[in-house]
């Protein structure tokens, strides 16, 4: 009781539409047409340089921290203007109601590049329509265990489909000139106790599994901004990791933007300087004239080291034009039907069929009682809770979007509208039985899955036992799942003839279900996570909290961001490169689901698999092209997936890795070629001796089919020395 409290009170918080560095922030921005005087035919650099030049350190230290809770400090007196962030990923959030789009692991879920990038031109034009510069998110934290409060902002368990992914949707945020800024660098794999939790990890497997979705955010994305994790990572804090900000983000892999600090993630003063942290939000705690002059007096940070950080900002908002423009732009709208409709669209492709005896799709012509169970399917939670909530204009209940697609006629009862434990009256029992077919929305709510926490991995509120129950009285039950990741399904999974993942898929939830449900849309999901069956089955639950889902008032509310206030728990990554799949594959463990799994209300096959060249050498590539072909009557969407295995590794290397995907959209008979490239690069692997990726000579196999445990056909590469 006292846990739910906690949660309730916490999301009440940041949920509320008010102005405060947690909550949706009902701020409106003034529109602004301060920009700074420099002279056109100045480079960037140059512009930067001059202004520089003019600013006393005082004023350069107070565009160090964070204004009212979301704001980048200007200069008016050199007419440099405030900029303004906005969360998160799935809409433009905190500046009234926005877009409410699916969660960037439902977004994962349609495996489709193409609606990544529609969905951040979207969040950019309404981030540019309420003067909005900085979006922070993307998030591409990797699904570690299933129960992390976040994953529903992140993008799986892979980092080759991360990496994939957020490309083009920072390329979509960025091409409306909004800065995006990816987090949380690196290994917030967990918010059980953020401030917390140090992430103790081997350095192959940082640069294998944690690091490459950040590392192509930067090179092939070319995200402006980077935002630090919470917490340490081998006993460093993130935000004063030197390692972590300078040696890998900016001298490996050349980032040039700026690393902005999550919000209350600065514990010190000199160390974030010295790492390379360019800007503390919400406002400067630490890197303040009264914290940092001191430490100019003694020679252990320089004025330089400051000149550096607003060199870093201030390009990036010259480059996007946040310094060139007015801060609104009145030929984007903060909402617009279009932008629903590519909501819409991606809510229609992210559900995942898990199971499926026939049931589904419904005929509707031929259901004359219909039953709703759960508290979702009355009030749909759309969002998970946090800083990724968003509150949309308009949004479609299941019940809403179920009662529109049905005739007049059917009669729709709903049970179990309230959010808690529930027991079934006798009224409810007859309405069960004596219904042609029952759906149970069954999961979370943006309580229960959120920021600040994390969750349990049953069903809460005994959901479990209800679906059974319900099952026993009638057996024609439909069951839909609510959640950011993999929940317990064996206890319960027999019991039901079709379950749907949904995810949270945003303002149109009801209606992208009910397309589903009744054969409108024809579901084309695929698991970014694996689903296992039970919670000893992940190779890193052994190395994790033992009750995930329980919080205490002093973790969720208590003094954040300040150095020894609770001692540190290690986490310790002894798992190293076998997450997810890696780890269900290589050590032979059945899963409930595998990564990469989604049925479809047709049939495809892959067939015709064949390679341009059987052996390569370094530098070269070959093409691996293959026939893909609807063979069902319906028209529909297949992933075809690459996973390649090392045949002879002198490391330790998993059982297979994902190296490559497409989507085909297929009518009933269609085929289409899809082809991949395969150099040196898909074959390589991290070599901490060497601290650099190599590929070793020798036999690959490279597997085709539609899952990590669906493969259609086997090739072998040779690679020549």
């Amino acid at each position: 009781m006292f846990d739910k409290f906690i949660r309730q009170y916490v999301t009440d918080i940041m949920s509320g539409e008010k102005d405060s560095s947690y909550a949706m922030s009902g701020k409106n921005l003034e529109d602004s047409t301060m920009m700074p005087e420099t002279e056109e035919t100045h480079s960037t650099d140059e512009k930067v340089d001059s202004l520089l030049s003019q600013m006393t350190l005082e004023e350069k230290i107070t565009m160090l921290g964070g204004k009212e809770n979301l704001g980048i400090h200007g200069l008016p007196r050199l007419n440099i203007p405030d900029v303004w962030a906005s969360d998160a990923s799935a809409g433009a959030r905190c500046y009234g109601r926005a877009t409410a789009f699916p969660v960037p692991v439902a977004l994962a879920a349609t495996w489709s590049r193409d609606l990544q990038k529609q969905t951040g031109q979207a969040i950019g034009e309404e981030c540019r329509a309420k003067g909005v510069s900085v979006l922070l998110g993307p998030g591409v934290n990797i699904y570690r265990v299933p129960t992390n409060g976040r994953n529903f902002e992140y993008m799986g368990e892979d980092p080759y489909l991360a990496s994939e992914l957020v490309v083009p949707y920072i390329q979509g945020v960025q091409s409306r000139g909004v800065i995006t800024t990816v987090k949380h660098f690196a290994c917030n794999n967990s918010d059980y106790d953020r401030h917390r939790m140090n992430s103790e990890v081997d350095e192959r497997t940082l640069h294998e599994i944690y690091f490459p979705a950040f590392k192509a955010a930067v090179q092939k994305g070319k995200s402006k901004s980077v935002m630090c994790a919470y917490n340490p990572v081998n006993g460093v804090y993130a935000s004063e990791n030197k390692e972590l900000l300078t040696d890998v983000l900016r001298n490996q892999w050349g980032f040039t933007g700026f690393v902005i600090s999550d919000w209350t993630c600065v514990y010190s003063a000199e160390g974030p300087v010295k790492a390379g942290l360019d800007l503390e939000m919400p406002f400067g705690k630490y890197m303040n004239s009264k914290k940092l002059l001191p430490l100019l007096k003694k020679g252990k940070i320089t004025e330089a080291m400051i000149d550096e950080k607003i060199r870093n900002m201030m390009r990036a908002f010259f480059e996007t034009g946040a310094y060139s423009r007015s801060r609104k732009d009145s030929s984007f709208r903060e909402y617009s039907k279009a932008h629903s409709l590519i909501s819409l669209q991606a809510a229609r492709e992210a559900p995942v069929l898990l199971k499926n005896d026939g049931i589904l799709p419904l005929d509707r012509d031929r259901i004359r009682k219909i039953v709703l169970m759960g508290f979702n399917a009355l009030e749909t939670t759309s969002c998970g809770g946090g800083s990724c909530h968003i509150k949309s204009y308009d949004k479609v209940n299941i019940i809403d979007g179920i009662r529109k697609i049905l005739p007049e006629e059917t009669q729709i009862d709903c049970i179990a509208g309230n959010r808690g434990v529930y027991t079934l009256t006798e009224s409810d029992k007859k309405l069960i039985q004596e219904a042609d077919k029952v759906i149970f929305s069954a999961g979370f709510s943006n309580v229960e899955e959120s920021e600040c926490w994390d969750r349990s991995w049953q069903l809460p509120f005994r959901q479990d036992r209800l679906i059974k129950e319900t099952a026993a009285l009638n057996p024609e039950l439909v069951v839909l799942l609510t959640a950011g990741g993999g929940v317990e399904t064996e206890s319960w999974l027999k019991e039901t003839r079709a379950l749907l993942h949904t995810f949270y898929l945003g303002e149109n939830t009801g209606t992208a279900i009910a397309e589903i449900l009744f054969g409108d849309v024809n579901p084309s999901g695929k698991l970014p996570f694996t689903m296992g069956r039970k919670w000893e089955d992940f190779g890193t639950t052994d190395n994790y909290v033992r009750k995930p889902d329980k919080i205490s008032m002093m973790r969720i509310i208590g003094p954040q961001g300040v150095r020894g206030y609770r001692r540190i728990r290690t986490v310790k990554y002894k798992e190293k490169l076998m997450v997810g799949y890696r780890h269900f594959d290589t050590a032979g463990i059945k899963p409930q689901f595998p990564f990469g799994y989604g049925l479809s209300y047709t049939d495809f096959t892959i067939s015709n698999v064949s390679l341009s060249k059987l052996s390569i050498k370094d530098g070269e590539s070959t093409e691996l092209t293959l026939q893909v072909q609807n063979t069902g009557n319906r028209e529909g969407a297949e992933v075809v997936q690459l996973y390649i295995a090392d045949d002879e590794a002198s490391l330790i290397r998993p059982e297979k890795e994902l190296k490559g995907f497409e989507k085909v959209y297929l009518k009933p008979g269609e085929s289409q070629t899809v082809s991949f490239t395969i150099s040196s690069e898909e074959l390589s692997f991290y070599d901490p001796e060497k601290k650099d990726w190599r590929a070793e000579a020798g036999s690959f196999t490279l597997m085709t089919g539609n899952s990590s445990r669906s493969i259609y056909s086997e090739t072998r590469l040779e690679l020549i020395d």
